[in-house]
């Protein structure tokens, strides 16, 4: 042990005084007593008028004197040499990523990492800053030059680990900006299991590396995904050992949480094998792949859990089927061509003008200037309608001035300023229809819900107008046929990866989505301008989009999975490569001082209230 201020030894001599004000006699006043029965207690206290007595035992004495040496002691600072990385400014990036949730070092690889940033801290000298970065999905500062370590304590505290992968590029740069601003020469400290990437750009100052982490036992559900087939869907799931020795594991399918299949896998270390499961149905789907141990035990399987369940989501309606019946409309033809997520068909009426419908189902039909004796229950659009059971044509009208576009999410962005339109059919709304765009003479476009399915109208004649060579024609019937027949708000196929952000674009007509994660946490929002921009994706498992529009509702799903081989495979990192530098694991070589003079402060305050608690207990026995 060395003493870092060893000139406040000289105030042991304060314990002189001390030890003196105990030796003193009291000197105390003559009394002329008028009894000689008194003169023995006058000649005891004669012979105790005495300047000086002989020093007696006295618990108060050696209370204080304990208390001076440890406030002496705690002055001169006492302090032990440990091993220390850094002496002056430091920055810690602290690795976030999913691998640190492995549990080959008790109770995680981030809890250790938590405890070597905290006796990383505790080396340093106690006026040295310290700024903690933790990198993850989105590495973030907790701590900027902080001296203070109650406070740098609490920042580590409050660190979790992510589910996902580590933005490295993004953490070295928070780093370099924090170094940029020590004046001294500062030590960048990364306490990580390895994995990062080889093209990271050198930071200033020195690097230290502490590794995480001991085992590589590890098997992971590398992969899951979905594809149509001829026969309905095909599963495809690929398992990867990243351990060094052979392993036996169990692959379980479920479909909506109801198990399809089990199945045995041997994996030699290192090696990856892949399983299909044909056939299934073409409905929508959430399958989850889950491994687990052969011996049915309740063991984990291996030290990261994350990767040992994957999610795969199956939604058919990918593109939108739209049949049109139609003698021929370039316009319609043209714009349902243009819409990448929409597969257009054309049925033309037979020769006496009756329209035969075929037996395939579609998601949309769009009825130009004809109409079937009996209608799908399906959704339906009506350019310039027949008379059908739906709508009741009672005339023409040709008074189709003064257009009005009425505010609802189906004429976002509709302009009809010059729009003119020769002529149009005559209907009376019914209770259910929803006038879009007025006029004059009566109703131009309506739309709304029967009960049975929804529909839309255009009531004239689209070469009767010129509609079609305005911008806002696409507008309207983009609208309209995402109303009728909303098809994917988002695009996934594959799923997302943890913290990456999800674009819902919901139809105009929806006017709340809500997300619900894994966790059953439900996520509300508002499109704003038709956008939602979903971020909270950390949670590893099945989402739930709920698109509202009235009473009417419609749910999706989205996958979020790990499917990282640098995450899975946890095998620490004994070196590595920052620039054009190779940092190998940092030896305990340099030495640094861990003070003890908070400790005997404390001390010191103790015995100083166990002193005032004997002091005033005494003067309690002599009354």
């Amino acid at each position: 042990m060395n003493l870092l201020a060893p000139a406040a030894l000289a105030l042991s001599a304060l314990a002189i005084p001390i030890v003196i004000f105990y030796m003193l006699k009291l000197r105390r006043r003559e009394v002329t007593v008028s009894s000689t029965l008194l003169w023995q207690m006058v000649l005891r206290d004669r012979q105790a008028n005495a300047p000086w007595q002989r020093l007696r035992r006295n618990l108060l004495l050696l209370l204080q004197l304990l208390i001076l040496v440890a406030l002496i002691l705690a002055l001169a600072r006492p302090a032990i040499s440990v091993p220390a990385l850094a002496a002056g400014s430091s920055v810690i990036l602290l690795d976030a990523s999913a691998s640190m949730n492995a549990t080959d070092v008790n109770p995680s690889r981030f809890e250790a990492a938590r405890r070597a940033a905290q006796s990383l801290i505790d080396t340093l000298p106690s006026a040295a800053p310290v700024t903690i970065i933790v990198a993850g999905q989105q590495p973030q500062v907790i701590a900027s030059a902080e001296t203070d370590r109650s406070a740098l304590k609490n920042a580590l505290d409050k660190a979790q680990p992510t589910n996902g992968t580590t933005d490295w590029s993004a953490a070295f740069a928070l780093a370099a900006g924090a170094l940029g601003r020590q004046s001294d020469q500062p030590t960048t400290m990364i306490i990580s299991d390895g994995g990062l990437p080889a093209n990271l750009p050198p930071l200033p100052g020195e690097v230290r590396y502490v590794p995480i982490g001991q085992s590589s036992d590890n098997v992971s559900v590398s992969a899951l995904s979905l594809r149509s087939t001829k026969n309905g869907a095909e599963l495809f799931a690929s398992v990867a050992n990243h351990s060094d020795t052979d392993r036996s594991v169990i692959l379980s399918f479920y479909s909506n949480d109801a198990l399809l299949q089990a199945q045995p896998i041997d994996l030699k270390a290192g090696e990856t094998q892949n399983v299909i499961l044909p056939d299934l149905p073409r409905a929508a789907t959430v399958y989850q792949a889950k491994l687990s141990r052969p011996d049915q035990s309740t063991q984990p399987l291996d030290a990261l859990s994350l990767d040992d369940t994957a999610f795969a989501v199956n939604n058919p309606a990918g593109a939108r089927r739209v049949l049109v019946v139609s003698q021929g409309n370039v316009f319609l033809e043209q714009l349902l061509a243009a819409m990448p997520d929409l597969q257009a068909f054309r049925a033309i009426p037979q020769k006496d003008g009756t329209v035969q419908l075929p037996t395939d189902e579609f998601d949309l039909y769009i009825f130009d200037g004809l109409a079937p004796n009996d209608l799908p229950f399906k959704p339906t659009l009506f350019i310039n309608p027949q008379q059908n059971s739906v709508l009741r044509i009672d005339g023409v009208f040709s008074n189709t001035t003064n257009a009005r576009v009425i505010d609802s999410p189906l004429t976002r962005d509709v302009n009809w300023n010059n729009v003119h339109v020769r002529q149009a059919k005559h209907i009376t709304p019914p209770q259910w229809a929803k006038t879009l765009i007025d006029s004059e003479g009566g109703a131009l476009v309506v739309a709304g819900d029967t009960g049975v399915r929804r529909v839309g109208a255009i009531m004239f004649d689209l070469h009767d107008s010129d509609l079609p060579l305005q911008v806002t024609f696409p507008i309207l019937l983009v609208n309209l046929i995402n109303y009728l027949a909303p098809g994917r708000s988002f695009n996934a196929p594959d799923g997302v990866r943890p913290g990456e952000s999800l674009i819902i674009r919901p139809d105009a007509a929806v006017s709340t989505v809500a997300i619900a994660s894994p966790s059953n946490q439900v996520y509300t929002v508002r499109p704003a301008e038709g956008t939602v921009i979903f971020k909270d994706t950390s949670e590893l498992g099945a989402y739930a989009i709920t698109s509202i529009s009235g009473d009417q509702q419609t749910v999706d799903y989205f996958a979020v999975n790990l499917f990282d081989p640098t995450e899975s495979n946890i095998r620490p990192v004994e070196a590595l490569r920052i620039g054009q530098s190779q940092i190998s694991a940092a030896p305990a070589t340099e030495q640094g001082w861990q003070e003890w003079w908070p400790w005997l402060a404390a001390l010191a305050l103790l015995i100083l209230l166990i002193e005032w608690w004997v002091y005033h207990g005494r003067r309690r026995v002599k009354r």
